[in-house]
């Protein structure tokens, strides 16, 4: 019994530190950063990342990529454009889809980007050198079967979601019938 409450207890902390770790990174997320001369949200520097990373790619690849919906990444894209970050290039095998690429201005940014995070990852990698590989990988795998469990969670919220709308429709028609 002694062990299972343990179990509960650290199992809290471990939320306790997950939703720190959420507004920390929602904060940082939607305050606006300078990279070079330019000042651009997370959404949008990780836009110019992925089309810096990947050339070429096109807007629904992108979606896809950062998990978003195709309608957001158009609206990103579009303010990247406006911007002269990015460019875009009609397909030649669909004329349908464009080909995304940076500009020179979107490069800068895209260095830039990448100096920040480096200093950002060089920083934690220095704090986590006080722990053993054994002890990475061990953390590792228990974050991977919380996300998992998170995955089940999001899931399970949609089908209530979706199940509850349905009825709602249901009845909304049997109303007008």
């Amino acid at each position: 019994m002694a062990k299972e409450q343990s179990i509960e207890v650290l199992y809290d902390r471990i939320m306790d530190e997950f939703e720190e770790s959420y507004r920390f990174m929602s904060a940082y997320d939607a305050m606006p950063h300078w990279y070079g001369d330019s000042v651009l949200y997370q959404a949008e520097s990780h836009t110019v990342e992925m089309i810096g990373g990947t050339p070429g790619i096109t807007a629904s690849e992108l979606a896809a990529r950062m998990g978003k919906t195709p309608s957001a990444c158009s609206q990103i894209i579009r303010k990247m454009r406006k911007k002269d970050f990015v460019r875009q290039e009609r397909n030649s095998e669909n004329n349908r889809e464009y080909n995304l690429f940076l500009t020179e201005q979107g490069w800068n940014v895209y260095k830039a980007h990448a100096a920040v995070d480096e200093e950002c990852g060089r920083r934690k990698l220095e704090k986590l050198s006080q722990f053993s590989c054994e002890e990475l990988e061990i953390y590792l795998k228990i974050h991977r079967l919380i996300n998992q469990e998170f995955e089940v969670d999001v899931r399970q919220a949609q089908d209530i979601f979706e199940t509850l709308q349905q009825m709602a429709a249901d009845s909304h028609r049997e109303g007008k019938g």
